[in-house]
Order: C-alpha cells, then sequence, then structure tokens
C-alpha cells in the first residue's frame, strides 16, 4: 500500500494571502472603534452597552476585543434540514440556491416581463425541487397578489408546501419573524426541534454606510433568540454607499457585518451566523447596479476567504445576469459566477435565476444554471491518480490495437441534460435549440412533479397563523404600516 500520497485535489482560486485577510479585519477593527455605527433600536443599544461597547446618542462605538469574543462563540457550521435534503453550511462544501424578493418575473412561455405573483413562488419552488443541482429554494419574485406586508408569510407556505428543500427567507419585520418561526415550528414538530434542525435560514442586513435600521436589527436579534441561522450581509455598492475601490468597499462591509455579529452573539453566545458581504459595483453612467461582470465574482471570492479566516461559514452568489433575456449574456454571466462561486468555497450560494440587473426572476434562468452546476461540479471533483483510475487492467485487456469501447469503465461519466452532443446530421432531424430542452423541462415539471411536503395539520396551521398576521395588520393605523418596526 502507498502512504503519504495524495491521490487528488480540486481546483481553487486563491485572490487575497492570509496577511491581505488579517488586514482587511485589522482596518474594520478600527471602523468599529473609530468611526463606530449608527443603531436605531433602543433595546440593541442597551445590549451594545451592557456587553462592554460605547453610546454616544445612537452611535456605538465597538471595542476590538468583542469582536474577537464574538467571532470565538460563532458556530464553524450550520446545517439546514429538510425531509430528503440536507444543506451543511461548512468549510469546501457549496451549495446553491435562489435569491429573493425579485419586483418582476418573466413568463417562461411568452418571454414577456410582469409583477410577480405567489403562483410564481410555487412554481420557481416546484423547479427548484426537481432540479438535481440547486439545494435550497427561496422565493424569486416577491408576490403582488396578496398582502404586502405578509408577503413573506405567503411565500414560506408556498415553498414549504411544493419543496422538500431547505430554505432561504427574508421577513418584513419582526413580527414577520415570529410568524415565520411559528410556522416553522409548526412544521417540525416544537420550537425545540426548530433549534436542532433548522428547515430555514434568514437574510437582513445594515444599511450602507454603517446604519442599522430598527427593522433589521431587531430581526437579528429575534433570530439569536431562537437559533434561527441568520446573515447579516452588508449590500453595499462602491462608488454609491461605498468607497469605490474593490479593497475599500469591502472592509467597511465587512465592518458593518461584524457589528451585526457582535450584537447577535451578545443576545445568545453560539447562535448560527452566516458570514457575507453582498458587495456590487455601480455603473456610472447609468446608476444602475451590475448583477453581471467580473467584480461580483472577485468579491465573493474575498467573502470565501474572509470565512475561511474567521471560521465562518459563508454567504455566496452566482446565476445572475444584467441581461433582459435568458440569452447569450446570461449564459455567459451565469457560467463564469458559478465557475468562480465553487472555486471560492462561498458554501450558501444564492440569486441563480436573477436576469435583468437583480429585477427579474427567470425558471429559464432557474434552468440553464443547474446544467452549468451540474457540469461546474464535475470539473470541481478534479482528476484522481489511482490504480483504478490508471487503468492499467484496462490496457492489458485490450492489448496494442485494441478496442476500448465495449470495457464498461471506459463509460462517460457525466451527460448534459440540455446542451447538445449530436452531430449537426442527427441534430437537423429533430432541431431542438437548449431552449426549446429547457421549456419542454418547465412544461414537465410543472405537470408532473408533485412532491410530498407536508401533512393537512401543518397546511392548516399554516393558514391559520398567516390568518392572524392579516387581522394584525388590518388593526394597524396607516401611520403605524409605514412606521412599524
Amino acid at each position: 500500500m502507498r502512504v503519504a500520497y495524495n491521490s487528488q485535489i480540486t481546483p481553487q482560486l486563491k485572490v487575497w494571502t492570509q496577511d491581505q485577510c488579517h488586514e482587511m479585519h485589522l482596518k474594520s477593527l478600527e471602523i468599529l472603534e473609530r468611526t463606530g455605527v449608527i443603531v436605531h433600536d433602543e433595546e440593541a443599544l442597551r445590549v451594545y452597552k451592557s456587553g462592554g461597547a460605547y453610546i454616544r446618542n445612537n452611535k456605538v462605538f465597538i471595542p476590538a476585543w468583542m469582536v474577537e469574543e464574538a467571532l470565538r462563540t460563532a458556530p464553524e457550521r450550520i446545517v439546514l434540514r429538510r425531509q430528503h435534503k440536507t444543506v451543511r453550511l461548512e468549510e469546501n462544501v457549496v451549495s446553491y440556491g435562489l435569491g429573493t424578493d425579485l419586483p418582476f418575473f418573466q413568463d417562461y412561455q411568452t418571454k414577456k416581463n410582469r409583477r410577480a405573483l405567489l403562483s410564481d413562488v410555487r412554481e420557481a419552488a416546484l423547479v427548484t425541487d426537481y432540479l438535481p443541482n440547486l439545494d435550497f429554494v427561496a422565493s424569486l419574485g416577491v408576490a403582488n397578489d396578496v398582502t404586502t406586508r405578509l408577503a413573506d408569510l405567503y411565500h414560506f407556505q408556498a415553498m414549504y408546501e411544493n419543496s422538500q428543500k431547505p430554505l432561504f427567507m427574508t421577513a418584513t419585520d419582526r413580527p414577520n419573524l415570529q410568524g415565520l418561526i411559528d410556522m416553522a415550528a409548526a412544521a417540525v414538530g416544537s420550537y425545540e426541534e426548530l433549534k436542532i434542525n433548522p428547515p430555514f435560514l434568514l437574510y437582513t442586513e445594515p444599511i450602507s454606510p454603517l446604519v442599522n435600521s430598527q427593522e433589521a436589527i431587531q430581526k437579528l436579534m429575534l433570530a439569536a433568540e431562537y437559533e434561527i441561522p441568520v446573515t447579516y450581509a452588508s449590500g453595499i455598492t462602491s462608488g454609491s454607499t461605498g468607497p469605490v475601490t474593490l479593497a475599500g468597499n469591502l472592509t467597511l462591509g465587512n465592518a458593518e457585518g461584524l457589528a451585526g455579529l457582535v450584537l447577535h452573539q451578545l443576545v445568545n453566545p453560539g447562535a448560527p451566523f452566516l458570514y457575507g458581504i453582498v458587495a456590487a459595483p455601480m455603473d456610472m453612467a447609468t446608476t444602475i447596479c451590475c448583477y453581471g461582470g467580473p467584480e461580483i465574482p472577485i468579491y465573493f471570492c474575498i467573502v470565501g476567504e474572509m470565512g475561511r479566516y474567521y471560521k465562518l461559514p459563508t454567504f455566496g452568489q452566482s446565476g445572475n445576469s444584467d441581461s433582459p433575456l435568458v440569452d447569450q449574456q446570461a449564459a455567459i454571466e451565469a457560467m463564469f459566477s458559478i465557475f468562480v462561486a465553487a472555486q471560492s468555497g462561498t458554501n450558501l450560494v444564492h440569486d441563480n435565476g436573477y436576469i435583468g440587473n437583480g429585477l427579474v426572476g427567470s425558471l429559464d434562468m432557474l434552468v440553464m444554471c443547474d446544467e452549468c452546476i451540474s457540469m461546474v461540479n464535475q470539473y470541481m471533483k478534479g482528476m484522481e491518480v489511482s490504480p483504478e483510475t490508471l487503468a492499467l487492467d484496462l490496457v492489458h485487456q485490450a492489448g496494442p490495437a485494441g478496442d476500448y469501447r465495449g470495457l464498461s469503465k471506459n463509460m462517460a461519466r457525466w451527460t448534459p441534460r440540455y446542451l447538445n452532443k449530436m452531430s449537426f446530421e442527427n441534430w437537423s432531424r429533430d432541431p431542438q435549440t437548449m431552449g426549446d430542452k429547457m421549456k419542454e423541462q418547465i412544461d414537465g415539471i410543472l405537470k408532473n412533479h408533485k412532491p410530498v411536503t407536508v401533512t393537512e395539520h401543518v397546511s392548516e396551521e399554516f393558514k391559520r397563523i398567516i390568518a392572524e398576521h392579516e387581522k394584525r395588520v388590518a388593526l394597524e393605523t396607516p401611520w403605524q404600516q409605514k412606521h412599524i418596526g
């Protein structure tokens, strides 16, 4: 037996050295100590102060030791679980899924954009449940045909009942997050079981630069209390809400996320926290945030490296495009971002299915991303060198001038679903484009795929909880509906 021999490595992409990661960390600490962050919530200010931070009005200055303590107590891994799918957010495990809350949806049959509907959320969940390379589901659109304040509760029900995969969620405010937690507890059996086997992860965010809204902070603290996995990822934009330089933008975004981590761990040390920075460039000619191109993927490479530096699971992004259609541009931008996400090692890679500058959801894009992920996953396996793969037994069996076609070990190990591998002559007998194949796939999924996800009792509990929140919202004054946190 050969010993001390590495038979296989996987492709990796490293952008920063350990020294550069440490330098960004130190500068983020300086921002928190010297510049501080604004916090618009009295309870959060009390928690910060009792934990050792310095408070001036609503500005919080966080000593470095508080950050180091929060990093020490936050867990290194998060596990999300549903009936037939477990997503492990830990080092060297990359999981792909959707993003949330896009205002528009592109009809996969007509290719026309319209306001997103609850039926779009259901269909996105069904398609995601069927596709083998997507690991978690999100709403993709924000339903325009339900009570706006409660859209997240309707999304949760639609996704939970139409997919067996873990959910990536947003919540309007603290009361809505409580509703999501109540629905999840009803689904898994108890609040204790919810802590052990959480079926969803929450996204909430600060406002760049260095502002924490009451809504975001209250959701962060409630997630910590119930041990719901959460990310507090800065949505910073270079040249607009942050410095135009990539490193400066990331450093500011990192400080914002660390401020959230400190509060989160003060509320409940050891509660699960997903590290992330959703940094993006702004096109100065159009003032539009750019989803495609090379900048966002390289940002998330740094997120992956900083997560390993901090020993925290990480938030990633891929499968999105600035193109208004699922066309050649969308294919280029989707594949590039998926490929880089795999090599960056970020763990929860969201936004697959986005087109139109991050404003439009597309089932076609989802299906194409699934094919891209399949190809990238095969590439990421690398090439093993072992007695089996060197295949000397096959060489000896075939001999000189031999024929390998009938030898079973020579069979192809990866087969695409939609990419054409036929000759032009054979293809021309039934000339389907990749788009034609994807449409047929979506038609088949929506017609035939019917996953069993919840009991009738759980479904009724979902309806009851939503009805209670409908009553709550109906009793609010117009001012409360606008300003409640």
